[in-house]
């Protein structure tokens, strides 16, 4: 494998020694994602949060300071699940294309800089839809594709969304009042949709 491979792959799934250093650069690299998601999902007593791709479960921390919040992450990875679980979340080992809840569960299901590391974003959606209560709402954050070309160590592996092309697939998808807002010109993304 590759130095850039190795580096992808710290990204896509931390493990080791690597995931301490690539959270800590996701943590600083994604403070306008964060705000995005703190913006953007619920503040209500209740509501149920599902982090899907939680790492070592900084977002899940900041959204904790909301009180009432029922909070939830999943990751594929086993060592980032482990860290997470150390914050007091209910976090699980789990893929976005398989989901262990039940249909209609969560008020807001969100997810930060991991749709180019799905295996199948197609079923990623369709689980998000189905694991989203009606009206629930789904956060994706993202970076532009020329952002992700110019960080060295994504090669063509790497899948990299247009933002219209990815409104259209979430579209398509099912979700509705689908919207894609600017969090930083020429660089980062935030989609929000709703399940009709």
């Amino acid at each position: 494998m590759s130095l850039k491979s190795k580096i992808a792959s710290q990204f896509s799934k931390p493990s080791g020694m690597g995931a301490t250093i690539s959270t800590a650069l996701m943590n600083f690299i994604n403070t306008e994602h964060y705000r995005a998601v703190r913006i953007y999902s619920p503040k209500d007593q209740g509501a149920r949060i599902l982090d899907v791709g939680c790492g070592n479960g900084y977002m899940l921390g900041l959204l904790s300071r909301y009180q009432g919040l029922k909070l939830y992450g999943v990751d594929i990875s086993f060592d980032m699940v482990s860290r997470a679980e150390r914050l007091g979340a209910s976090v699980t080992q789990a893929s976005v294309t398989d989901l262990p809840f039940l249909d209609g569960y969560f008020d807001c299901v969100y997810t930060i800089n991991t749709v180019y590391f799905w295996e199948d974003y197609h079923k990623g959606f369709e689980e998000i839809l189905r694991v989203l209560t009606k009206g629930g709402r789904f956060i994706c954050t993202f970076y532009s594709v020329d952002f992700m070309k110019r960080l060295s160590y994504f090669d063509d592996s790497v899948r990299k969304f247009k933002p219209a092309e990815l409104r259209d697939l979430v579209r398509k998808a099912g979700f509705k009042n689908v919207k894609v807002k600017i969090l930083e010109k020429d660089k980062s993304f935030c989609l929000i949709g709703e399940k009709p």
